[in-house]
């Protein structure tokens, strides 16, 4: 038997002050002689809504990882714990020539809370080495090339494709391969006075981060729902 169309979905853009914006519509489909015309525009409610997220995610389960903190329709949020890892700085760049002796050396890094979007990435820092919680205060990243909304300044990094946990650890190398190339915000993100060379060269002194320098975002994970 044929399919007879009942509604329709329609993408509206419009122009704004600051782009554009873009609209999802729903209408009504009429069934005439040999016809179909559309009705009215109509917002979508939020039944629509949830029939529509249910319908386009499936009804399969998706595995998540220990440290796997929420899972999003095309989005993932986890916690790296406090540990060793390399960073890359490249002589190259004026305000990296001197931190590119530590190069591709393992350095202390503070817990850290990954969220993955499709072609966005952002971090922020937590204190201690338990898993993050919904009341967790979120701390500004200690890194270069970040924004002051949490967001790495992509550049040239290749970032995966999927959103998932499976690809929790293809972002981190993704972040930690990106060439930090010197400070991206003007706002004051650390409670630190010295270069970056001297907040590392601690850092490897002591044999962990240096938790007082970091600043509160002024969100939680639960904030970023």
């Amino acid at each position: 038997q044929p399919l007879l169309p009942t509604l329709a979905l329609l993408i509206y853009e419009r122009a704004t002050q600051h782009g554009s914006q873009v609209l999802l519509r729903k209408h009504a489909v009429r069934q005439g002689e040999g016809a179909c015309t559309l009705g009215p525009a109509q917002a979508l409610t939020r039944a629509d809504v949830t029939d529509l997220t249910r319908l386009l995610a499936g009804q399969g389960l998706q595995r998540t990882r220990p440290t796997t903190l929420a899972v999003g329709l095309q989005c993932v949020a986890w916690w790296r714990p406090p540990g060793l890892r390399p960073m890359l700085f490249d002589a190259k760049y004026a305000q990296s020539r001197s931190v590119a002796r530590l190069s591709g050396i393992p350095v202390p890094h503070p817990g850290l809370v990954f969220v993955a979007t499709p072609g966005t990435l952002k971090v922020y820092a937590v204190t201690g080495d338990g898993l993050p919680t919904d009341d967790t205060p979120l701390l500004h990243a200690p890194y270069w090339n970040m924004f002051p909304g949490g967001q790495l300044c992509r550049g040239t990094t290749r970032y995966p494709e999927a959103c998932t946990p499976a690809a929790q650890d293809d972002w981190e190398t993704a972040f930690f391969q990106s060439v930090f190339t010197g400070p991206s915000r003007t706002d004051r993100y650390m409670n630190w006075g010295k270069s970056y060379e001297e907040l590392l060269d601690e850092a490897r002194a002591r044999g962990a981060f240096p938790d007082r320098v970091l600043l509160d975002a002024g969100k939680t994970l639960a904030g970023l729902a």
